[in-house]
Formats: structure tokens, sequence, C-alpha cells
């Protein structure tokens, strides 16, 4: 069988920090920040003109004002601080200025969209990101700050207010959007972990069972033959014990999974070659292979063999979820001393471009967390990104013994 030249795993640490890289800042802020940039040295143009219309006699002052007011508001969207005390420090600078010019009484040619639009930016973040309670005064003191620019202007139309208006309306509700996203995001999240955790819970109770119900056996034959009454007794003792603790366990899964439909036997090695192969039905212009190292299977157990195929058989949807025009795939099963590499790697496609790779409540799919729970839960790791030759590669790696 031909089989696509897979490169060596790379090397994981099983810490959780390593399972779960630190999130990025909120991705464009670079390009936010530099719009935000040009339009206040645009704004400043246009205000050093305005300085000197007939009809404003305050010389020079109120329009530095608005200016450096929209520099220092937008340097409140650069993580220097909390989101909550950057739109505070913000909420202050904006109304302070306010306050100033209305005090001063002058009609003003401009004022300030630097400033409303760095506010309006903090008013959606915060509507996002900010928990609910300080969200609320926040939200509407930056609200209260954008619609009180176009006031400073003593020839400001009531349209230009609405609008404004409006925009703060839809901003907010952006927010709230993204927000309800999030937590349903976060809850979807939390299902598809507890649903892998109680089907990872009846395997391990299957293969505890099967084992527990071998001891008990042997206690009991083991006991009608010894002639040793006090090596009897105790082995009856072993023999009750391992009743007992079965049908706890029993009753305990029976709670745990009273709404779940009847589970399937454990699957092996063996379910995980017919996985493949029925990959390779489907797809059929694709070159699908299967490596499997010989030493894969030496002591694998029950709970293991069903955590590989429930992890090759993610990979697997995965590939042609995201990359259905793959042209090769390949599944690799390697052991290396006390470690298990699962590995499900495709060429590539046009869908998959990220530019790092994803911890798996990061990769979109509830799929990939599931089997990430799994593989937390019996102490190994897994990640999903491209590799550096060009491809996607779905890693695995988990402890040889349960």
């Amino acid at each position: 069988m031909t089989q696509i030249p897979l490169p060596s795993p790379r090397p994981l640490s099983l810490t959780p920090a390593a399972r779960m890289p630190a999130r990025t800042p909120v991705r464009g802020r670079g390009w936010l920040v530099t719009a935000l940039g040009g339009l206040w040295i645009l704004e400043g143009r246009v205000l050093s003109r305005g300085a000197g219309h007939p009809e404003y006699s305050g010389g020079h002052h109120a329009h530095l004002v608005v200016w450096l007011t929209g520099l220092l508001v937008a340097a409140c969207l650069l993580p220097w601080a909390p989101l909550a005390g950057r739109a505070v420090a913000a909420v202050a600078v904006s109304w302070s200025a306010t306050g100033y010019l209305l005090t001063a009484g002058q009609p003003m040619p401009a004022w300030g969209i630097t400033e409303s639009a760095a506010l309006l930016v903090l008013l959606g973040a915060v509507a996002w990101r900010t928990p609910v309670r300080p969200a609320v005064p926040l939200g509407i003191a930056l609200a209260a700050g954008v619609l009180a620019a176009p006031v400073r202007d003593a020839d400001a139309l009531s349209t230009t207010v609405v609008a404004y208006a409006l925009v703060v309306a839809g901003v907010t509700a952006l927010g709230l959007c993204l927000r309800h996203r999030d937590v349903e995001r976060a809850r979807a999240v939390a299902a598809a972990r507890e649903a892998e955790r109680l089907e990872l819970a009846g395997e391990l109770h299957d293969f505890v069972a099967h084992h527990v119900a071998a001891m008990t056996l042997l206690a009991k034959a083991t006991g009608s033959l010894a002639d040793d009454e006090r090596v009897a007794a105790s082995l009856r003792d072993i023999q009750e014990a391992g009743d007992e603790a079965m049908t706890t366990a029993r009753r305990l899964l029976k709670v745990l999974q009273q709404d779940q439909a009847h589970r399937a036997p454990l699957p092996g090695l063996d379910r995980t070659a017919e996985l493949v192969a029925a990959f390779r039905e489907v797809h059929p212009d694709a070159r699908v292979t299967l490596s499997v190292d010989p030493r894969f299977g030496e002591g694998l157990a029950p709970g293991l063999a069903g955590s590989v195929h429930r992890i090759v058989g993610e990979g697997l949807a995965n590939v042609a979820k995201h990359s259905p025009d793959a042209s090769a795939v390949g599944v690799s099963l390697r052991r290396s001393g006390e470690r298990l590499f699962v590995s499900v790697r495709d060429d590539g496609g046009p869908a998959r471009t990220p530019s790092a790779p994803r911890a798996p409540e990061d990769s979109g799919g509830l799929g990939l967390v599931g089997v990430g729970e799994r593989a937390d839960a019996i102490g190994g790791s897994l990640t999903a990104g491209p590799v550096p030759d060009g491809g996607w590669e779905l890693l695995a790696v988990l402890p040889a013994r349960l």
C-alpha cells in the first residue's frame, strides 16, 4: 500500500499551559488604530483651517482641545489597561472636553470625529466583552459622550444628532449580538465536553467492569479450592467487594446516562481500519492511507482503543468538511515509549489557510472540542492546525496506558 510520508509528530507538552495556548489580543486592533491615527491627522488639518473662520473668535485653543481629546480617547483603544478601565478614562477625557467647550459657549466648525469614532469602538467592545454590571453604566456614558459631540457645534443640524443616535444604537446592537454569540458558543462547547465526558465514563466503566468481573470470578474459583479457611474468607471478601463495586458503578453510570441512547460496544483498532476504509470508498479520488506502528496495539486498553477510534473519526470528518478537494489523506498511529501519537493529515485545500495551529475550542467545530476533552481526560493533548510543508493535521498525544 502506498503511504503518504508523514512527518514525525511535533513534540507536545502534556501540561495544561501547552494544551491551551494563550489567546492573542483582539484581531484587527492594529489596522483600527492606524485608521484612527490617519483620521486624527486629517482632522487636525481641518481644525487648523477652521480656526480662522470669521465667526469663530476663540483662537486656536478650542480646536486644540478637540484635537488632543481625539488623540487621548483613541489611545484608550491600546491595551495598556483592562477594557473597563480604558473606557472609564475615555469617558472622563471626552466629558471633560465637552464640559469645557460648552462652558466656553463658542460655535465650533468641527466637533471631534476621531473622538466620536474611538468612543463608538469602545462602546461596541464594552457591549461585547465587559461583564453586564459594569457594561451598563459604561455603555450609557460612552453613548452619551458620542451624542454630546454634535452639541458642541452651535450650528449643528438636528438630523446630525439623530444620525449619531442611530449609529450609537447600531454599534450597541452589534456588540450585544457578538456577546450573545459568544455565550451560545460557550454553552455549546460546555455541552459537547459534558457529552464526551459521559461517553468516556461509559467506556471506562466497560473497561473496568471487564477486569473487576475477572477478578471476582478468579477470587470465587480460588476460594472454593483453598484449604485454609482464613484464605477462603479473604477471597470471599474480595469477591463481595468486587460485586459491590460493580453494582455501584452500574448504578452511577445509569444515573449519568439516563437520557442517553444505548451505547455500542467499545471499538478496537480493527474498527479504526474499517473507518479509514469507509472514508476511502466515499472519496475515491483521494489517496487515503493508514500507517500503523506494529507496537501501537501492544497492551492497548479498550478505553484507549475507543479514544483512538473517536479521534480518527473526527479527524476524517474534519477533512471531509473543510478540505473536500484534498488529494491525499494520511492516518498515522505511532507509538514512542509510553506515548501514542494519532495523526490525521491531509494535503490541504483552498479553504484551509489559517496562519497558526489552534486549540480545539478555537477551531470552530464542536467535534474537536469533544475529542479534545476526551484526550485531556485520559492525560493526553490534542492540537489541530497547518503543518510547515503544507496541509492540515489533527494530532493527538495519548498515554500508552490508562
